[in-house]
């Protein structure tokens, strides 16, 4: 009888098989892949870090709400400059949070789960936030540079220099190709309409990032942009979390991801939160399962403003809206002039909201939720909207 003797293609071939099987198996285990398989929703916080004056702060502050039953995800911001003042702390922001704790604790990991709980406590403490990803200056661009760069529309010059610093920034509107470095210089530019301009800019490159995702290409730097994650990425999600968060983010639609912020007011240096508001925000999006479908009251309220400067756009657009269903009970001219259309959602209804972009083939759709107003809708024309005649 002979004995039979494995050749080393063949231990080769069982060692892969046997690897392949473990990491399919530890991955099946992942909290975040248990999450995506009962379809339970998964919460995250987002903490953009920076260094200055030999301190770090908390930059960016980004809620993430994903629910893989609809593959939905709610991204919501929060100003860096929102009023917080809890028990036993001297904080006025939200971003002093981060920064007293590691400068106490001088603790990366520690700093960002106090984060955690302010902003389960800033959300009424409704929601629980298990995960957390905390991202500095340094591997933001590392990130973007490995991901070939992010597309971006800008709408309005921005300038901005500051010597002691080291910062300078400088864009003309148009379309650019930004660099890791480039697209940094974008999402910290503030300008004239500070911290809220912002917030709106971070939330069009969080966009155009998922756009970036659905690049096959992007496939094969994924074991690379873990090893990023894993080295200069401070997170409590372990490998096997992570490759399944990338998994479920390169097959969300645009569609599919309501832009939010957390509701409220500028008031002096401050954004204070509406709680009113907030309430049927969370409302909308923790406990409506119907949030994200289409009004079903008899009118869809909409107010239309010209921010153009063509003659006559808002009527146009009126009388489309109208022949269309939706309730216009008021159109004007905006204050200033705007390049690009903006559509604000202000009740939780995204559809509807998305439904009117498509009409007019135009406007960045974004949720700003404010009941008080007794608008569904609100719709500013850009100078890159244009209605055809035919259309009338």
């Amino acid at each position: 009888m002979k004995k039979f003797k494995l050749k080393l293609d063949h231990v080769l071939l069982i060692t892969i098989v046997a690897a392949t099987f473990a990491a399919l198996a530890l991955s099946w285990m992942s909290p975040v892949a248990r999450a995506v398989r009962k379809g339970e929703q998964i919460n995250g916080v987002l903490i953009g870090t920076d260094w200055v004056d030999y301190a770090r702060h908390s930059d960016t502050l980004v809620l993430v709400n994903y629910d893989p039953s609809k593959r939905f995800a709610n991204v919501i911001s929060i100003p860096r400059d929102t009023r917080f003042t809890p028990e036993g702390y001297n904080f006025r922001k939200i971003n002093e949070v981060y920064a007293y704790h590691y400068r106490t604790k001088k603790n990366d990991r520690l700093a960002a789960q106090e984060v955690q709980r302010a902003v389960e406590e800033l959300f009424q403490k409704r929601i629980a936030v298990p995960y957390y990803i905390q991202i500095d200056y340094s591997a933001f661009r590392k990130l973007i540079d490995l991901m070939g760069g992010i597309n971006i529309e800008v709408d309005e010059p921005m300038h901005y220099d500051d010597n002691a610093g080291n910062l300078h920034i400088h864009f003309e509107p148009g379309r650019h190709h930004m660099n890791g470095k480039q697209a940094l210089e974008y999402v910290r530019f503030r300008g004239r309409s500070g911290d809220i301009g912002r917030v709106y800019r971070q939330q069009k490159f969080f966009k155009a990032s998922l756009s970036r995702f659905k690049n096959p290409y992007l496939l094969f730097r994924f074991p690379q942009i873990i090893n990023i994650a894993l080295k200069d990425i401070q997170t409590n999600l372990s490998f096997w979390d992570m490759l399944n968060c990338m998994l479920e983010l390169k097959d969300i639609q645009a569609k599919d991801v309501r832009l939010a912020q957390i509701p409220g007011t500028p008031k002096r240096d401050y954004w204070v939160i509406d709680q009113e508001n907030c309430t049927g925000f969370l409302d909308k999006i923790f406990v409506s399962i119907s949030s994200t479908t289409i009004n079903t009251s008899p009118r869809i309220r909409v107010e239309v403003w010209n921010a153009s400067g063509k003659s006559r756009l808002a009527e146009n657009v009126t009388w489309l809206l109208r022949k269309q269903g939706f309730d216009v009970i008021q159109y004007g001219t905006f204050q200033v002039r705007q390049k690009k259309s903006l559509i604000k959602d202000l009740t939780g209804d995204l559809r509807s909201a998305q439904k009117i972009s498509e009409l007019l083939e135009c406007g960045e759709v974004i949720t700003r939720y404010d009941e008080k107003r007794f608008i569904d809708i609100s719709v500013i024309l850009g100078e890159d909207c244009g209605i055809k005649p035919d259309r009338l």
